[in-house]
């Protein structure tokens, strides 16, 4: 090494360079070599490594590491852990014994330990630029030596500013938005995969109860747009955004991901992690439980041990499932059948991986909804795909989300309540749940609740259609129909030509008696607003065309052997006047099971009916939960 006699203390940047069993740290690089080659470990690990070195022998506890490489944030024990099983990996299976576990109490190295002092004088490094230096090496000499003069001047102002009379600690975020991470692989076909990567970040960091996180319809709409991240954090009312990009070769993914504060525009944290894509669900876990620690939130111990569990999967089913809530997402009938093809692939390719099942439910739940099959079919094969996610894995909150929804179209109400409440205790910030659970609380009767949990979701996923309509069906179950004008006609600013947008207002219009605008409003080709509409007219008083066109629609539909929801049919005659036949078609699809009877207590078309003993006793036998 130069001598350093000349320099003093002031003038010098020092750090360290320990050697242990064929092993090499340097502590100014943040470089671990093991046998020579240079080995990935994250910034986390590296410092926990750190600490252990500079007390070699010595047994480190699990509160000392945590109070120094997570200073000020509330982690857990097992992030200890977690950490000291990334050193190990690193270091290979030849290395076992390099770090001892010390039972309830902490770490200690268990290999001798050699440590050399790096001290570069500035006098020194002057006079060796004197001599002519490979080219190669000149940038590199200036990026270390202004990456040594950086850290110290970053050291000294941080001691400063959390020792100075003015000093603020810095503000904890607890609302953000994870921007969709760009596709950098140069292939368009891998464009699911990195917006399915940003779903399922949006998924673990939503399991954090004290944090908001904006869901992923909101946030796609910002893939490819150049705006200021302060005026996209203000659109989205957040503190924090997260950016980033994804590149893929072969069977390894590379994720680079950084924090910023949206506020002040702020970069607080930045790392680039590069995984198996069998590790994908790790390291969106991983990067979840970094970017809660950067911010400072609060993280229930049951929150971080779920954040940290392993869980590999089978590249090609997780792909083929990415896929799959791709379609799923589209909410369309030829999505919905290709979601569910999909699913069906990955439950055949592994039929160990509870997502395809949840999947495969979610699809159907839709596929029903939409009436695009029939109700003893889709129900049948929802429920038995939900129920194998669970059994495969119970803290899945997609899995219970979709059996609430599958009970509740089974008329079992209290099994419904409790498979929503186990996936909102699972995933606090899981949009479909809220909204899905705030429909079916609506549908009781249950306003003040439903509009609650409306609301939650709307303020995690303020610019989707789907989020939007389904709200907007919560205030009009409660006949609130200016609130839910409101919401459905903000779908229409997004996309003018939305069905749901379109037929939600044209509910509103009905029930407000301006038939006019809302038979306007139903023109579309879609199943349900074709009874819509025909059931419109019959409320304006054309009760001759409407008969007409609904014998027209029966045989349409008969003739290409589509399901003819009861439902539907019995709205019609109830417009119409005809008692006798509404409550006729409302016992058949009491007898089909019909899921759209659970509107029976709310939907405005029946309040002909309601005072019939006929209606009295048909809402007894759905036997709805009480409304408080």
């Amino acid at each position: 090494m130069a001598s350093t006699s000349h320099t003093s203390e002031t003038d010098r940047a020092q750090g360290r360079v320990w050697r242990f069993a064929g092993c090499e740290f340097a502590e100014l690089s943040r470089e671990l070599r093991v046998g020579g080659v240079a080995v990935e470990l994250e910034s986390k690990p590296l410092e926990v490594l750190r600490q252990l070195l500079l007390r070699p022998g010595e047994v480190v506890t699990k509160e000392e590491l945590v109070e120094r490489v997570w200073p000020g944030l509330a982690v857990v024990e097992s992030s200890v852990a977690t950490a000291v099983s990334k050193i190990r990996k690193a270091l290979g299976e030849e290395n076992t014994s390099v770090i001892v576990t010390v039972p309830r109490i902490g770490y200690r190295l268990g290999v001798p330990v050699e440590v050399e002092a790096q001290v570069f004088g500035i006098q020194n490094m002057g006079e060796a630029a004197a001599r002519p230096w490979p080219r190669r090496w000149r940038a590199a000499a200036v990026v270390v030596f202004l990456a040594i003069l950086l850290g110290t001047s970053v050291v000294l102002y941080g001691r400063w500013a959390s020792s100075g009379p003015t000093a603020a600690a810095t503000p904890k975020i607890t609302s953000i938005a994870v921007l969709p991470l760009t596709n950098m692989s140069g292939d368009p076909a891998q464009e699911y995969l990195a917006d399915g990567m940003t779903e399922e970040l949006i998924t673990e960091l939503s399991k954090i109860q004290a944090l908001k996180v904006i869901s992923r319809t909101s946030v796609m709409q910002y893939k490819g747009v150049k705006k200021p991240l302060p005026e996209i954090a203000r659109e989205l009312g957040v503190g924090g955004i997260v950016e980033g990009a994804v590149v893929r070769s072969g069977n390894r993914i590379r994720v680079t991901a950084q924090l910023v504060d949206a506020r002040s525009d702020a970069h607080l944290w930045g790392e680039s992690y590069e995984r198996e894509l069998a590790d994908m669900l790790n390291l969106q876990r991983e990067l979840a439980l970094q970017i809660s620690r950067e911010i400072n939130v609060t993280i229930r111990a049951s929150e971080a041990q779920q954040l940290a569990s392993a869980e590999r999967v089978n590249p090609q089913a997780h792909e083929i499932y990415l896929r799959g809530r791709a379609f799923w997402n589209q909410r369309t009938p030829d999505g919905l059948y290709r979601a569910a093809e999909s699913f069906r692939e990955v439950n055949q390719i592994d039929p160990g991986y509870a997502r395809g099942y949840a999947g495969l439910a979610d699809a159907y739940i839709e596929l029903v909804g939409f009436a695009y099959i029939e109700p003893s079919e889709g129900i049948r094969k929802a429920e038995a795909a939900a129920q194998q996610a669970i059994a495969l894995d119970d803290s899945l909150a997609e899995a219970h989300s979709a059996l609430g929804y599958i009970r509740a179209l089974k008329w079992d109400w209290e099994g419904s309540q409790r498979e929503f409440e186990r996936a909102l205790e699972l995933n606090p910030g899981y949009v479909v749940a809220l909204y899905q659970y705030a429909f079916i609380r609506s549908m009781w009767g249950q306003d003040k609740e439903a509009v609650a949990l409306g609301q939650k979701a709307l303020e995690l996923d303020p610019f989707s259609p789907v989020v939007l309509y389904r709200v907007g069906r919560v205030q009009f179950h409660a006949r609130h129909y200016e609130e839910a004008a409101k919401l459905f006609r903000r779908i229409l600013e997004l996309k003018p030509d939305d069905q749901m947008g379109l037929y939600g207002v044209g509910i509103v219009y009905e029930a407000q008696g301006n038939f006019d605008k809302a038979i306007a409003s139903f023109q579309d080709p879609y199943q349900m607003s074709r009874f819509d509409l025909i059931a419109a007219s019959a409320s304006a008083g054309r009760k001759a065309e409407a008969r007409q066109r609904l014998s027209a629609e029966m045989r349409r539909l008969q003739a290409s052997n589509s399901y003819v929801r009861p439902g539907y049919v019995a709205e019609v005659y109830s417009a119409l006047g005809d008692k006798d036949q509404a409550l006729y078609w409302l016992e058949k699809g009491y007898r089909e099971h019909d899921a759209w009877l659970a509107l029976l207590k709310v939907w405005p078309r029946l309040d002909p009916l309601r005072s019939d003993p006929r209606f009295q006793d048909l809402l007894r036998r759905m036997n709805f939960p009480s409304q408080h």
